[in-house]
């Protein structure tokens, strides 16, 4: 039974337990993408929600002289756990993200050619690409405002602020003729060792995200 499966299906069971309590529903939207949730209250003070979320992005990045144009793949997949020590809006936010935020990157030729590790090959019918993938399971820490509380039914809403906490790998990819000019290779290892050491210091995946719904 793969990830997606088993949390629906433990957010179905729970939700059956809970619908005397008031289920919620909503849609999110934020750095992980748009998506759905669903809110289970469990108490006053305590409770779980599920959601599904997605979003592609092409965009254009630049690092080391390589000029990168792409798509990034964000999810916001995750399973989370409120507790709301006022017994008011605030929540403190503990769970796990799963799915990976990924970006593939293909390096874009200048004049010709492309600069790699400080020496420039060149790119006719040549291609670098750059793999980027975040872990697929990480820890989530974070703060909260509203969502549906216990014995609430209404419309609902809510914001949430945290980080997602693992590192991203890299890999770069050389493909056509550009592995056979002399030297590519080790640039190219060379290059990948410089982006992987920047994003060694992006351990923590910021997120942001409003929240619309209706509990039951």
């Amino acid at each position: 039974m793969n990830k997606l499966h088993t949390v629906g299906l433990s957010l179905a069971l729970l939700s059956g337990s809970a619908m005397a309590q008031g289920v919620g529903v909503y849609g999110v939207a934020g750095t992980g993408g748009l998506g759905v949730g669903l809110n289970l209250p469990i108490g006053p003070a305590f409770g779980l929600r599920g959601e599904l979320a997605s979003l592609t992005e092409s965009d254009t990045y630049t690092e080391d002289q390589i000029t990168y144009k792409g798509d990034l793949k964000l999810k916001g997949n995750g399973v989370f756990a409120d507790f709301r020590p006022f017994m008011g809006t605030f929540r403190l936010v503990g769970g796990v993200t799963f799915g990976g935020s990924a970006a593939a990157l293909d390096a874009q030729a200048r004049d010709g050619t492309v600069t790699i590790d400080g020496q420039r090959f060149d790119a006719a019918g040549n291609s670098l690409r750059a793999n980027i993938k975040y872990p697929d399971n990480m820890p989530y820490v974070g703060v909260g405002w509203g969502h549906g509380r216990f014995n609430e039914p209404g419309w609902t809403f809510g914001l949430d602020l945290g980080v997602s906490i693992g590192k991203p790998k890299v890999s770069l990819v050389g493909s056509g003729g550009l592995l056979a000019q002399p030297g590519a290779s080790a640039a190219i290892a060379a290059e990948e060792r410089k982006v992987q050491d920047d994003l060694n210091s992006a351990r923590v995946l910021p997120v942001v995200k409003v929240s619309v719904g209706y509990q039951f």
